[in-house]
């Protein structure tokens, strides 16, 4: 990895999730509480198809649930650098929230996205739209980790595609 700074921040993010998911198996408790806001803390990943890039990046999120089992809606946000550029990303998924467990959460969504480049000879700021899949994986009432990968359109840039996984951990106060 060229960055080490961007490779320190993953390997963190990837013990403090371990360490997490160990004291929450230990405190493992039956079912899932209601949640109000759940915050999400991990890294992002993501392949442009058509550019043959890809960037990989810390990311952040936060999730609430306006209607009980039917809709979730998610702000999230992420940050990579590639070829000398930083891109910020920003997404707003509306997902629907089905439970196949008390433990296991699989939510399907679509939303726009806005992604900002600063970067000499490209569009600075571009409106796209992204489906998501959400895999919550609860370890307790309070703590778990996730997955989510997503496919994306930009409507600027030659419509760029790309496909990309974001995951981690998270947590509900």
């Amino acid at each position: 990895m060229r960055d080490p700074f961007l490779a320190s921040l993953i390997a963190g993010s990837l013990a403090l999730s371990a360490a997490l998911q160990s004291t929450a198996a230990l405190a493992a408790e039956g079912a899932q509480a209601e949640h109000v806001v759940i915050l999400e803390l991990g890294a992002s990943a993501e392949r442009e198809i058509s550019e043959r890039n890809s960037h990989i990046g810390p990311a952040v999120g936060i999730e609430f649930e306006p209607i009980e089992n039917w809709l979730e809606i998610e702000f999230g946000a992420s940050a990579h650098r590639s070829r000398g550029a930083t891109t910020w990303d920003l997404e707003l998924p509306f997902k629907k929230p089905f439970r196949l467990s008390e433990t296991v959460e699989v939510m399907p969504g679509l939303g726009p996205t806005w992604s900002h480049t600063a970067q000499a000879g490209q569009r600075q700021s571009v409106w796209g739209a992204a489906a998501v899949v959400d895999f919550f994986f609860w370890q307790s009432k309070r703590v778990g980790w996730f997955l989510e990968p997503s496919y994306g359109i930009a409507f600027g840039n030659n419509n760029n595609k790309s496909i990309g996984v974001t995951g981690g951990i998270f947590f509900s106060p």
